[in-house]
Parts: structure tokens; C-alpha cells; sequence
């Protein structure tokens, strides 16, 4: 006949030594957690504190204020390298392959154009880079109000500096091209 051997009954002792090192981990995890609030109190306080995009805000005014975007008084820079999308948003077919090949005549790096969704009463440059400089002496030389550019980054266009929408203005833009 097979031995069967009988289960041993769980000891007190057992019980209590298992119970023990869950309720010493519990109390290292609380600790750990409070110590990490207290550390990052500052940081939790200002989440609910103020708008998350106040800080975005606060970079762009210093770095708008650290730079000198006066039309007369910025410097020309070197706009071979620039790379520039050129977006219909006038609803008139074809402008954007016109205005493709003026920008071309300019010696610009046009690399696409195409539509946008919305119509544009004015002609708005974006610029996907930080550096307005280019975007401004764009806006001037086509004679663009400076309100209408824009920094807008967007890292999921790899390719494309400053992008121009070409708003229901684009005839007096050529007026004052012409006329300048």
C-alpha cells in the first residue's frame, strides 16, 4: 500500500511571519510615496495652481523680448537654406502654384503647396522654427503685416521652415510688391 502523508497544519508562527513582511513592504512603499510628494510639493502645488500652458506663454514672451523684430532695424538673414510650403487658403484655384513660382523667381526653396481646410481673409506666414527672423523678413518682402506671423512648431513636419497661407489679400500683396 502507497504512503500517503498527511498535510501539516499551518502554524501560527507561519501565518503571522508572512503577514509580517507584507505589512513591512506596505509601510516602505508609504513612506517612499510620502517622501516623494513632499520633495515635488512646489511642483504638485503649481499643476493646480495655474494654467499648464502659462509657462509656454512666459518662454515665448521672453524669447519674442530678447529679440529685436522691428522691420527697419532687424538685420537681413540668408534665406537660401530656407525650406517653405505654400498653402491656397483663398478657395481661387491655382494661386499656390503661382505664387510657388514667384517665391521660386525670389531664389526660395519652395518644397510643396497645397489647400487648407478653412478660407483666409489675410495671408498668414507660420513659422515651424524658433528663430523668427526668417519668417519677418519673408512677412516683409511680400509685404505681409507683421500680426499675421505666426510661430507655430509642429515636429511632425520634418522637412518645411516657414509654411504661407495665402489669404483673400493675395492681389493687394501683389500691388504692394509691385508698387515697393
Amino acid at each position: 500500500m502507497a504512503r500517503i502523508s498527511k498535510k501539516k497544519p499551518n502554524t501560527p508562527e507561519q501565518k503571522t511571519q508572512t503577514n509580517l513582511h507584507l505589512w513591512i513592504i506596505i509601510a516602505l512603499l508609504s513612506v517612499q510615496t510620502i517622501f516623494l510628494f513632499y520633495k515635488n510639493r512646489d511642483f504638485i502645488k503649481n499643476i493646480f495652481k495655474q494654467d499648464p500652458n502659462k509657462y509656454y506663454e512666459d518662454e515665448l514672451e521672453k524669447k519674442t523680448l530678447n529679440t529685436d523684430e522691428s522691420s527697419e532695424n532687424t538685420p537681413t538673414v540668408n534665406m537660401a537654406n530656407i525650406r517653405i510650403s505654400i498653402l491656397n487658403g483663398c478657395g481661387s484655384s491655382g494661386i499656390a502654384t503661382v505664387w510657388k513660382e514667384k517665391l521660386r523667381k525670389m531664389n526660395l526653396d519652395v518644397r510643396e503647396t497645397g489647400n487648407t481646410d478653412k478660407k483666409y481673409v489675410k495671408t498668414v506666414i507660420l513659422s515651424r522654427i524658433e528663430d523668427m527672423r526668417y519668417a519677418n523678413q519673408l512677412a516683409r518682402s511680400l509685404g505681409v503685416d507683421s500680426e499675421n506671423v505666426v510661430m507655430q512648431l509642429n515636429k511632425d513636419l520634418v522637412d518645411i521652415d516657414l509654411t504661407i497661407i495665402i489669404g483673400s489679400d493675395h492681389k493687394e500683396l501683389e500691388k504692394r510688391k509691385s508698387d515697393g
